[in-house]
C-alpha cells in the first residue's frame, strides 16, 4: 500500500489545484491533490506559502 499525501488549510479545506494564479480548494478530501512523495507534498506547501500566503500542513491521505 503506497502512502499518500494531502494539504490541509488553517480552515480545515483541502489543496485541489492552483492553476494561472487561481487557487482551487475544497471542504472534501476525496478532491484534494494526492502526492505520493512526501518530498513533493512539502515544496507545493512552501510554494503556496510564498506565492498564496495560504498555511498548509502535510497530511497523511487513507483512502
Amino acid at each position: 500500500m503506497t502512502t499518500e499525501y494531502v494539504l490541509l488549510t488553517d480552515d480545515q479545506t483541502y489543496f485541489v489545484e492552483y492553476l494561472i494564479g487561481e487557487l482551487v480548494l475544497s471542504n472534501s478530501i476525496s478532491e484534494a491533490m494526492k502526492f505520493d512523495d512526501e518530498h513533493l507534498a512539502l515544496r507545493f506547501k512552501h510554494m503556496l506559502h510564498s506565492t498564496c500566503q495560504l498555511t498548509t500542513s502535510v497530511n497523511t491521505y487513507i483512502g
